[in-house]
This record gives C-alpha cells, structure tokens and sequence, in this order.
C-alpha cells in the first residue's frame, strides 16, 4: 500500500512541479513579443495510480487569429495610406504653394495692364506673376514627386522586409517539420511562436492567407493568389521593379532560385502596408500629378494661342508666352523595334487634353492607336484613337521617330506627359513688350456714310493665315466692306478687286461677314451693327500704333472663365465634360481633401474592428496576470498536498518495518 503511495505521491509532486514550471514560463514572457500562453494537461494513470502523460501546448485559437492578421492588415494598410495622403493635403491646404491663388494674381495683373495697355511696368507685373505661378506649379510638381521617390524608397524597404518574413517563415517551418509529429515528440512550442509572430508581421505589410499543410508546416499566400511559402522550406521573393517607368517601382514576384522568372500582382488588391504605399500613389498622387499637369497644359496652351492672336508692344503680331516642353513615349522591355514616340501640344488642342496617363501600340508602318488608361493603368473602355503619325490624338502632335531604328510590331510605349508637364512649362519670353495686349487689325466706317452701321465684333482666328504672312502688316489690305442694299455686302482688297459677297443676308444680323462672302479662311471676322445704306463703306486695316488698344488683353482676361480643361477621356455628347482653370483647381483640391477624409475615417473603423479581434485573440492566447497568480497558489497548494502523500507513504512504511521488528 505505502508502494503505491508513494507512486502516486511522486506523480503529483511531479506533475504540480509541471503545471508551476508553465505557470511561471507564461509570466515570465508576459511582456514577450509574439508568445503565446501555455497550458499543460495530464492523463490519469492506468489502474488509478497516479498522474499520467502530460502535454504542454499552446493556447490558440485558430480563428481569433486568422481574424487578427485580417485586421492588421487592414490597419497598416489604412494607416500607410492615411500618412502619405495627409501629406499631399497638406500641401495643397498651404496657400504659400497654391497654383489656385497664383492663377487669380496672374488674371488680376493682366486687368490692371488692361486698364494702361501702353504702361510697360503694367506689363512686367504680368510677366512676373506669369514666372510666379510658373514656380507654384514646379513647386507643387516637385513635392509630389519627391513624394513619389519616397514611396520608391519605402516599397523598397517594405519588400525587403517582407522578404525577410518570407524566409524566416520558411526556415521555421523546415526546423518546425523537422520535429516530426509523432506522439513521443514534444512540439517546439518556442517556434511555433515566433512563427506566428513571422506571419503576423509579414501580414502588416501584405494581406496575406495560411493554409495547414500535413507536416505541420504553414503555406503563406498572397491575397492575389500567388504563394510565398511552399512546403519543405521553398519560398517565393517579392521585387520592386518598374516596366516601363524604371522610377516607378511596382511589386512582381520572383522565384528564390531563378530570379528571372517574374509574375505581375495585382497590386489593388496587396494590403497591409506594401498595398497602402501602391493604392494612395495610384488614386492620389498619380492623379493629383496629371490634374496639376493638366491645368498648366491647358493655361499655358490657351495663353500661346490668344497671345498669337494679338499685337505686341512693338506692333507685331504676338508669340508664346510659355514653353510647354516635348514628351517622350516610355517603351515597354517586351518592344523588338527600337522607333521611339515623342509628341507636343498641338496649339489651341490644349483643352482636349484629358487627365489621363497613355498606352501607344505601333500597329502598321506610320499608324498606332492611342488609348487613355484609368488610375490602375488599364485602357478605358472606348479611348482608343487610331492615328498616323503626325497627326493630333487627345491634344497632342504624336510622331513616330525612326531616326533610332524601325518600329516592329506590336510595340507599346507608356506615355505620360501630365506627369512632367507641371515641372517643364517655363515662360519663353520676359520682354514685357511680347505680351500682345492690342487686336493686330482694327475697323473704321465712312464718314460720309448715310447709315448709322458700326463694326461690331471684329475677330482674329488664325495668324498664320495669308493676310497676316508679315508681321506688321495686314497684307492684301486695307480691305474695303460695300454695303449693296439688300442685306448684301462686298468685301474689295487694297487694290479694289472684288474679293466677294454675301448674298442676303439677315436683315440686322450682319454677323460673320466674311465667312458668309466665302473669306474664311482669311484668319479673321467681323460683325456689322446698326443700319447701313447703300453704298455706305467700311475699312479693316493693320491696327498700326494701336498700342492704346487692349481687345486681345480683354480676350486673355476672358481666359479665366472659358472652359479650357476637360475632365474625362470618355463621355457622351450631351455630358459637361469641360470646367475652367479655376473650377479645376478647385476640383484637385476638393479630390485631395475628400479622399483623405475617406481614409481617415476608414482608419478609424479598421482601428476599431482591430481592438475587437484583438480583445478576442488575447482572451485565449494572451497571459492573464490575475488567472495565472492564483494558479501559482493552486498548484503551490497541490505540490504541498501530494508531497504530503509522499511523507504518509514514507510513515506507514515506517510502521510497517518497525512491526517487522
């Protein structure tokens, strides 16, 4: 009897020394990283005698924790997203840097040397201000893509440290396999922690998915679907490299022994931190960089072709006021020929131009298709635009150059010209006497005419046309209008031949009488107002000295509120598909501060359902002060009982030897 007392004695002291061994390891590692509470459960002996196996394990519970690596994806993500957008919020919230603000001094100058056409120092504050908002714009464009070389930098760093988590994953689950799991082998409890650490890490940079493989081993996915951690310890890397755009980093997957071997992800669709950093550059900050391109193609363009339109302080016909730089296609490593892409604006095309990145493909020798890509680089439905070199496609000139070698086909080009526009627009002049204030040609009536008809509207539409081939001088005129009764009218030229008539036209709608001779083409127009009498007659000259004169400055004011820039690449005819300079300003400000409210606020919510999963994680797997100090007294208070049962062993047995005697 006192043999199986002591058995049973030893037993309980021993498994009381177990159950305060893991009692003491989980308070311990209280404040350990990753460690999870363990708890050791014992089987009764055969036949009643005594404590049996015990088992240490870990306590986890499997859906807590898929849950929790769920919602710290979605907080990294947020959060990452959330501090790179605040940024660019930030900038455009600084009135010091606002293209907005710049664009109102430049308009408010430009009226006040409307006021004075003649005063040069009127005209030198337009110039300035023009430099001024040239430098917001270079500002503006500047931070953002500094902005973008941090993102370059960090999706570096990131991919790098998930590549860290990756093999450290694999090389836990060979040593984890290598355990075996028979019934006689203690699990490694120590690396199935840092294991799960290694994923919950892994799992803030990417939204990740684990499977359970039969060994024991974790298998690690990616949400797009591709695998980074196989079985037997063999693994997939991720890389950040840019095709075509080298200084865009972009994430692909490539095996660990064949680095050559690459897979495009599905970068919307990453996660965590890694996918935070690609979703604010591609629906932030690419498309905050093209609207400010945009807009500064758009002024910078209208700008040129109103100035053209005028008379300058020293009575010739005006010029550009901005250079708006030539941009070059990007091509794709794929390519076979070595042609290359290079465009420019197209005058007066400037407000076709959409906010909108480009996909060229040479498609037959001298023709290609444009197409307009939305913010995750795929075409928009309906934007392809076959062309043939030279000729203009959403607003620019596009060429195909072949002085570096043939175009084979098939090859794309990523075109990107928004990106840069921002940075390369400058002023092409800073003579104050370039800035075309004053209408080139002016109109005058007889006065000796019996009618009381006037020019109304007197129009320049084109001055590269015939009649403005001198700068100067209007030639073919001074160019005589004949009334002939009738609502007809004859237009002669400087040396009285008849150019052409009207035929009737509208009685008091003497509109565009040019065009209705059959003149169009002679770069200008004009409207007849009142009413005339037959023979009455009227001149259109070259506005010689008319520097007093500030129709064409009237007509760049006007600029502020004509619809310059266009908002989609695709709409329907019946859409408003148009704003002015100021209402687009006012839209990227209105897009940066709205998404960022968004993901603000879809932080604050992710945050939330985070504190919930983990509240639930750490109820079973996190060490509880309270529970395991009053373990520590039950065990205690066991140890003491079964040793007890050791000492009436060692008592009866005692009286047993003595009663021998």
């Amino acid at each position: 009897m006192s043999d199986n007392l002591l058995t049973i004695g030893t037993s309980g002291v021993l498994a009381s020394n177990g159950l305060l061994n893991t009692t003491s390891n989980n308070i311990s590692n209280l404040n350990t990283k990753g460690y999870v509470r363990q708890s050791t459960e014992y089987e009764s002996s055969i036949l009643g005698l005594g404590v049996g196996r015990g088992t240490t394990s870990r306590m986890v519970n499997e859906f807590a924790l898929k849950q929790l690596r769920r919602d710290t994806s979605n907080v990294a993500f947020y959060e990452q997203y959330l501090a790179e957008a605040r940024r660019v919020d930030t900038l455009f919230a600084n009135n010091a840097n606002s293209v907005g603000t710049g664009m109102t001094d430049l308009f408010k100058q430009l009226q006040t040397a409307n006021n004075d056409p003649a005063n040069n120092s009127s005209r030198s504050l337009v110039l300035g201000s023009a430099q001024t908002l040239i430098n917001k714009f270079n500002t503006q464009a500047n931070l953002l893509r500094d902005q973008q070389a941090y993102i370059n930098d960090q999706l570096s760093v990131y991919v790098s440290d998930a590549n860290s988590m990756v093999t450290s994953i694999a090389q836990l689950n060979k040593a984890i396999a290598g355990y075996g799991l028979s019934i006689n082998t203690p699990p490694p409890l120590d690396l199935l922690d840092k294991r799960d650490e290694a994923i919950r890490k892994l799992a803030e940079l990417a939204d990740i998915q684990v499977l359970d493989a039969d060994n024991g081993e974790k298998l690690v996915f990616l949400s797009t679907g591709q695998s980074v951690v196989l079985e037997q310890g063999k693994f997939n890397l991720l890389s950040a490299d840019g095709d075509p755009e080298i200084s865009r980093k972009i994430v692909r997957m490539q095996l660990d022994f064949n680095t050559k071997v690459t897979a495009e992800i599905d970068s919307n669709k990453l996660g965590g931190k890694i996918g935070g950093l690609l979703e604010f550059r591609s629906q932030i900050l690419e498309p905050t960089l093209n609207k400010i391109g945009q807009l500064a193609l758009g002024l910078g363009d209208s700008f040129n072709v109103q100035n053209k339109l005028g008379m300058d302080g020293n009575g010739l016909l005006g010029k550009d006021l901005f250079t708006l730089g030539v941009y070059s296609g990007m091509p794709y490593r794929q390519n076979t020929g070595s042609g290359q892409v290079l465009a420019t604006v197209e005058p007066g095309e400037g407000k076709n131009i959409p906010p909108n990145d480009f996909l060229i493909e040479f498609v037959a020798p001298n023709q290609f298709t444009m197409s307009a890509l939305d913010e995750r680089g795929a075409v928009i439905a309906g934007s392809a635009v076959t062309q043939v070199t030279g000729t203009v496609a959403y607003g620019f000139e596009i060429n195909m150059d072949t002085s570096t070698g043939a175009f084979a086909a098939g090859d794309k080009f990523l075109f990107k010209p928004l990106s840069v526009a921002a940075n390369e627009i400058a002023l092409a002049t800073t003579r104050p006497e370039d800035l075309a204030l004053a209408s080139p040609i002016r109109g005058d009536f007889t006065l000796n005419n019996l009618g009381n008809a006037r020019f109304g509207d007197i129009k320049v539409t084109d001055t590269t046309a015939p009649p403005f081939a001198t700068s100067g001088v209007l030639t073919g005129g001074p160019f005589t209008v004949r009334y002939l009764g009738g609502n007809d009218f004859e237009i002669f030229d400087g040396t009285n031949t008849s150019l052409g008539t009207t035929g009737a036209m509208p009685s008091g709608l003497y509109n565009n009488v040019m065009a209705a001779a059959g003149l169009g083409t002679y770069g200008f127009d004009f409207n007849i107002t009142g009413v005339p009498k037959p023979g009455d007659t009227f001149t259109i000259d070259y506005n010689t000295s008319g520097f007093k004169d500030n129709r064409n400055g009237l007509a760049l004011s006007s600029l502020q509120t004509a619809d310059l820039i266009r908002k989609n690449a695709v709409s329907t005819a019946a859409a408003d598909n148009s704003s002015s300079l100021t209402e687009a300003y006012g839209d990227v400000v209105s897009f940066v501060g709205q998404k960022t409210a968004q993901i603000r606020i879809a932080s604050e919510s992710a945050k939330s359902v985070l504190a919930q999963s983990e509240a639930w994680y750490e109820s079973v797997s996190g060490v509880n002060l309270d529970e395991e100090a009053a373990n520590l007294i039950r065990f205690q208070q066991s140890y003491a009982a079964a040793a007890k049962i050791i000492a009436t062993s060692q008592t009866i047995f005692d009286t047993l030897l003595q009663a021998a005697r």
